[in-house]
């Protein structure tokens, strides 16, 4: 029993490898060394030095979308929000975490070269920040993508206790903010068709497929939001999870409650180990799905996988067995 185990690990970690070798044919060192680091907009510091003709001329959309939804200014009042002495306070903790941003523009260099790379017909956008008192972290428009920084200044700043959950916090930091930035450009570009489990398993599986490419030098459990344990036991148990999907026939189902269970984030996935099972198992299915789709259908390009909406053929062609 000992030997039959040690294979099946084995065999595991064959595969896994094989997928990594697999992805990395997207790679390239002159991709890399040619790309031009991001120039990140401060909107956080323009939207109280500069006046309201040149935001809206620099910032577009963005700025009554910030204005009127995220931050829901009355008007008439915008003098008195700048004048909060509270988002005041906030606003200089968040200078001391994001002085400068000088990393993140590099990250987020070689992120959309690869990107743009691989998808030329797609636009590159403006990047911007933005502080929000911790409200949606990642904004679009149709040329814009902005992070709400204070969304981002590491897991244990005192405050994320009282506004976001114990689970979200490990992913509330500098390194994760490219992660996102990208990560909302591109389910911007490519929606989530909203259909059956399968479907959205699939469209999430085909975004950290992506996402692996853009971010070279990341784990995949960061991309996840998953800690290292984490990612362990869905490996460990991954043909425990599909068994499962399989057997109560959920994978089909279009219940939305069912597709929040399996895809959305969450402490555990209802059904299995509380103490160990993390949320979104639904996403690591989909992406081990693609993962073998990708390996075992090289002529696909990364294009033709994310305009590809046929979930059966994805899984067919996949050859998926855990």
């Amino acid at each position: 029993m000992r030997r039959f185990c040690h294979i099946i690990a084995l065999s595991l970690a064959v595969a896994l490898l094989v997928g990594c070798q697999d992805r990395l044919r997207f790679h390239s060192a002159s991709i890399e060394h040619n790309a031009t680091p991001v120039q990140i907009e401060r909107f956080d510091h323009d939207f109280y030095t500069l006046d309201s003709m040149h935001l809206a001329h620099r910032y577009g959309d963005f700025l009554p979308i910030y204005v009127h939804q995220i931050m829901q200014i009355a008007p008439g009042k915008i003098n008195d929000f700048k004048a909060d002495s509270a988002f005041a306070a906030l606003r200089k903790q968040v200078d001391s975490v994001y002085a400068s941003a000088s990393e993140i523009e590099e990250t987020l260099g070689v992120a959309f070269a690869y990107y743009k790379h691989y998808f030329p017909q797609n636009d590159v956008p403006s990047v911007s920040f933005h502080v929000s008192g911790f409200n949606q972290s990642v904004v679009t428009t149709s040329d814009r993508v902005s992070a709400s920084i204070d969304n981002y200044l590491g897991q244990d700043f005192p405050t994320y206790a009282q506004v976001a959950y114990q689970y979200e916090m490990p992913y509330m930091t500098p390194r994760h903010l490219p992660i996102d930035v990208l990560l909302g450009w591109i389910t911007s570009e490519y929606p989530d068709s909203n259909g059956r489990l399968l479907e959205s398993m699939l469209y999430h599986g085909k975004i950290i497929y992506l996402l692996q490419v853009c971010f070279p030098n990341e784990d995949v459990a960061e991309l996840l939001c998953y800690t290292p344990q984490q990612l362990e036991w869905c490996k460990r148990y991954e043909k425990n999870i599909w068994a499962m999907l399989v057997e109560k026939r959920e994978l089909y189902s279009t219940d939305w409650r069912v597709i929040t269970k399996y895809t959305q984030p969450a402490p555990f996935t209802n059904g299995l180990s509380q103490e160990q099972s993390p949320g979104r198992i639904g996403v690591f299915i989909g992406w081990r799905i693609v993962s073998e789709y990708m390996q075992r259908n090289v002529q696909v390009t990364l294009r033709e996988l994310m305009n590809e909406t046929d979930a059966q053929k994805i899984l067919q062609h996949s050859g998926y067995r855990p």
